[in-house]
């Protein structure tokens, strides 16, 4: 076929071109639906899926493609193939919604002036994330070699940080604000990588990230020192308050294994290692108006853990002579949670009149298992190439029901993606757009109980009794996602180009 049989694009191509993409999405969105009701080993992911405006449009199925410079998060093995030198940005802009309908009344005493709505129904509380957007940037070289690509990059993991909800709800304490009241904290993965062509078939890839991790949160805790004081384990003047800001660091490594045993066969592996950060700083507290006292500021230090994660693909392309019309990937991502958290350890010496708070925060994370299903639809548009994308995901649980919270989502997710872009020699535009359904979780015997502050961080009441757990509701959640990215390739700029082997 000629070159100028590819530039005379006709309406009628381009129904023809629509019409396949719309049967190949319904195709796939199909296969996750099965996928969702037939077994919980199919998922992985946390909140929300990874990063990359291409990826996202494939229902994040790119482990075995991996062909920009996302390759940092999927497959690092991906970058040998990227020939000169380029540089992408690319954003995720969210918009999240999770709410907890909390179930019971509260325990306060209605004739109390200081509870006036004690016995009345806990009311419904919401994020107020609103949007926020989630960058990254790379750049990557071969730096004039045939077989050797290099790469710089920073970005986030899939979390919706500035989780935010009120104090109070319709003059009423939040029924959540044991759990999380305002989470400002940031986790960013700066990034170096090489990989190397090994064969004409088979890349590799090593990266390293430094988990950099700045910890703000702002959060209540009971302060229960006697049951004179605090007749109810939630009474409102024995709240207290604490600002914790931490910075820590860690660090990770990953492997990438990209091979194409036949022209109609990619198949991808990536292996990413786990990480410990301890953070450390300070925390700020009220005391409860109960025991009203001048609180100074204290030292503190928190640990967390990121996951194993290994992901698996294999994707089919479809060629017209030497031009790829498309192609249809299958990921497969395991996150060990489970075996990774050892709880949250926060550590305060001492704040004023409290002293050697030790308390292990656990989330009780499980391991997480996903099916992505992703397709891509190539169209010749003068001097460049039309892509239209589509694909499905499912991601499992992070959490048992009886561990669910409001500051992470963690209930089980189904999405539907879209995306188109275009590229010529030297640049190259994606816009992605994913829809992200949960179905409501209830749960009926909630885990997650408050800590005593006046207790050294336990949860204790003031008598040494276990405090009731407060996590036990029911939970809603949706999340859409708009994506954007630009990549320039600079050597056809210059006049250079390089296809390596």
């Amino acid at each position: 076929m000629q070159e100028s049989d590819y530039r005379r694009v006709d309406r009628r191509a381009w129904l023809s071109a629509l019409s396949r993409t719309v049967r190949g999405c319904l195709g796939l969105g199909l296969v996750a639906a099965l996928a969702a009701t037939s077994s919980r080993a199919v998922a992985g992911g946390f909140e929300i899926p990874d990063v990359g405006t291409e990826a996202l449009g494939r229902g994040g199925a790119f482990t075995a493609k991996a062909s920009d410079p996302t390759a940092l998060v999927y497959n690092v093995a991906g970058l040998a193939g990227q020939r000169g030198t380029r540089v992408l940005v690319d954003a995720h802009s969210v918009l999240s919604a999770y709410s907890f309908q909390r179930a019971g009344v509260y325990p306060d005493n209605p004739r109390d002036p200081a509870t006036p709505w004690g016995g009345t129904p806990f009311p419904k509380v919401s994020s107020q994330t609103g949007f926020f957007v989630a960058p990254m940037v790379a750049i990557t070289s071969d730096l004039g070699f045939d077989r050797i690509t290099f790469a710089l990059g920073a970005y986030g993991p899939s979390g919706v940080p500035n989780r935010t909800y009120a104090l109070g709800v319709d003059g009423k304490p939040s029924p959540a604000r044991y759990d999380l009241v305002q989470s400002k904290s940031i986790l960013v993965l700066p990034t170096a990588a090489v990989a190397y062509r090994l064969t004409p078939w088979l890349d590799v890839g090593v990266g390293a990230h430094l988990v950099a991790v700045g910890v703000d949160e702002l959060s209540v805790s009971s302060s229960e020192t006697s049951t004179t004081l605090c007749p109810n384990h939630e009474y409102r003047p024995c709240d207290s308050t604490g600002h914790l800001k931490a910075t820590g660091y860690g660090a990770a490594a990953s492997l990438g294994l990209l091979a194409r045993p036949a022209p109609w066969l990619a198949l991808g592996l990536s292996v990413r290692s786990a990480s410990s950060v301890v953070a450390k700083g300070t925390i700020e507290g009220q005391a409860p108006l109960a025991t009203p006292v001048v609180v100074e500021p204290g030292d503190a230090e928190v640990t967390a853990a990121l996951p194993w994660v290994v992901r698996a693909g294999a994707r089919v392309p479809f060629h017209e002579g030497s031009f790829e019309t498309g192609d249809v990937e299958v990921d497969g991502t395991y996150e060990a949670w489970g075996a990774s958290e050892q709880g949250s350890r926060l550590s305060i010496p001492k704040v004023n009149l409290y002293r050697d708070i030790n308390a292990t925060l656990l989330h009780h994370y499980q391991d997480t298992f996903s099916v992505r299903v992703g397709a891509a639809y190539n169209l010749r548009v003068g001097e460049g190439v039309v892509t239209l994308r589509c694909g499905s995901y499912f991601d499992s649980a992070a959490t048992r029901p009886a561990a669910t919270r409001v500051d992470y989502d963690t209930l089980a997710k189904t999405a539907v993606t879209v995306g188109v872009g275009y590229h010529t020699s030297s640049i190259a535009v994606n816009v992605g757009y994913a829809e992200i359904f949960a179905a409501d979780r209830t749960v009926s015997e909630g885990e997650y109980r408050p800590i005593n502050g006046a207790q050294r961080g336990q949860t204790v009441g003031a008598s040494g009794e276990l405090l009731p757990a407060v996590n036990s509701g029911t939970y809603s959640s949706h999340n859409r996602i708009v994506s954007l990215s630009f990549q320039i390739l600079f050597d056809p700029i210059v006049g250079s180009h390089r296809t390596g082997l």
